[in-house]
């Protein structure tokens, strides 16, 4: 997407009242994260990617109305050293992957 925050408020516009959106991306603050800006330019998938961290994208979320909001994470290691699937935990801040369930604000 060019425009994330006019594509969440698109998102916002067309939800029925109470109606969830659910996003998962890589933290951009993550050690995954900085990893994957840093050699974006060696990637063809990530080239022209906009990476975000779960404070920005908590942001957008509150400014283009969304209220309740539950964030799962998961990926605390490196890719290296991940066997199995890891189970998700609840917050941000702590793993690569995170995942948000935001409920639309119907008071706006």
């Amino acid at each position: 997407m060019d425009d994330a925050q006019a594509m969440l408020s698109e998102a916002c516009r067309v939800l029925k009242p109470d109606g969830a959106l659910v996003i998962g991306f890589i933290d951009r603050t993550s050690r995954l994260g900085r990893h994957y800006e840093a050699h974006r330019h060696e990637s063809v998938f990530y080239r022209d990617a906009v990476f975000f961290s779960a404070d920005e994208v908590d942001g957008l979320l509150s400014e283009t109305g969304f209220g309740e909001r539950t964030w799962r994470q998961t990926l605390t290691r490196p890719l290296s050293e991940t066997v199995g699937v890891e189970p998700s935990r609840p917050g941000f801040g702590e793993a690569a992957f995170v995942a948000v369930r935001a409920i639309k604000d119907v008071s706006r």
